[in-house]
């Protein structure tokens, strides 16, 4: 299943990325369905965080590339899914787009999931960030 959600952002560039980079610790400031969240262990490239979102719980390899201005969450171990959500800053005739997407497969078949409710949540993400990096413009 693949998901996204896109939204112009009014601020720069860099205002939204030290916000991407501050969610990676804060999580539940821009996904409201996050209920605990903690990094096990910082790398020269990223994290390793778990947290629960929705009642399930996750374990994430976070990837940060400054260069491409992009965030990856690579699911490590989970259950019921693998794959991975991506948070990316583009610039587009001078616009600043901020896109989520999440890339997640069940792992068999008998798994029940609602792609809606991915949906809800990932768009709800990007709306949220949009609300906290356009507040004090």
């Amino acid at each position: 299943m693949t998901i996204s959600h896109s939204e112009k952002i009014n601020c720069t560039e860099n205002q939204l990325w030290q916000l991407l980079l501050e969610k990676i610790t804060n999580p539940e400031y821009t996904i409201k369905e996050v209920s605990k969240s903690k990094i096990l262990e910082s790398f020269s490239d990223g994290y390793l965080r778990e947290m629960n979102v929705s009642g399930m719980h996750i374990v994430e390899r976070i990837i940060v590339s400054s260069e491409t201005k992009e965030i990856i969450f690579n699911l490590v171990d989970n259950i019921e899914f693998e794959g991975y959500i991506i948070n990316k800053i583009e610039n587009k005739n001078d616009d600043v787009i901020l896109t989520y997407l999440q890339e997640w497969k069940p792992k068999n078949s008998s798994i029940q999931y609602s792609q809606n409710q991915f949906l809800i949540t990932i768009k709800n993400s990007v709306l949220a960030m949009k609300k906290l990096a356009e507040k004090n413009l």
